[in-house]
């Protein structure tokens, strides 16, 4: 009796411990690369650093834990990884529109000069190989009050020269100026807590089911 209890209370343990680690996962990625983006905004980290740890180690951890699940057999935990992956890009993107909405200041510009440049890069596709791409980009000179931005590049041009255009800008210069109708920050928050939550229930609908399949037979206990 006492060996059966034991393998009961050994299953259960086993059971919740799968259970946090797959809800768990996806919150940490998300919230690691939120916090090392809002630590670039505050200047505290250098592009580089945002982009490894707000993206590539997240996504890192996340294929490891699906890997290592899915080695299991746990399928649905190691698939909650793609919605997990979309909440780490999207709460690294939101950090611009969080940090808008705390401490930007909206300030009316003129735009004096717009002018476009042509921009090469280039691809590579194991099938097809390398190559060319060309886009177009508009920079926009801009007359702001004291403080204001005197730039902004964007991939079409937001009006023409001599007009006024109202900016969200950041007063540290950490981000980059935005039209007031194009900060989303709650949009941004809701999308971002929608792919984590479609991630958590997976892992954790994987993880009970998976604890139900190893759930000791009557002769174990």
């Amino acid at each position: 009796m006492a060996r059966g209890k034991n393998t009961v209370w050994l299953w259960a343990g086993a059971t919740l411990g799968r259970a946090l680690a797959a809800v768990g996962v996806p919150a940490a990625a998300a919230g690691a690369a939120f916090g090392v983006g809002w630590a670039g905004a505050g200047g505290w980290l250098g592009g580089g650093w945002v982009v490894l740890g707000g993206i590539l180690v997240p996504l890192a951890g996340l294929a490891y834990h699906a890997a290592l699940v899915g080695g299991r057999g746990a399928v649905l935990i190691a698939w909650s990884a793609l919605p997990a992956a979309v909440g780490v890009f999207l709460a690294l993107n939101s950090v611009d529109h969080v940090v808008l909405r705390d401490r930007g200041v909206e300030v009316t510009c003129v735009i004096e000069e717009v002018t476009s440049r042509d921009e090469v890069y280039s691809t590579f596709d194991p099938e097809t190989g390398q190559s060319v791409h060309h886009r177009t980009k508009y920079d926009h000179r801009l007359n702001c009050p004291p403080g204001g931005p005197t730039a902004l590049t964007r991939d079409k041009a937001l009006a023409k020269a001599g007009t006024e255009l109202r900016l969200v800008y950041d007063p540290r210069g950490e981000v980059q100026p935005e039209k007031p109708g194009d900060v989303h920050s709650e949009g941004m928050r809701h999308a971002v807590f929608a792919a984590v939550l479609l991630a958590m229930a997976m892992g954790l609908c994987g993880a009970l089911g998976e604890g139900l399949r190893l759930y000791p037979l009557p002769e174990d206990r």
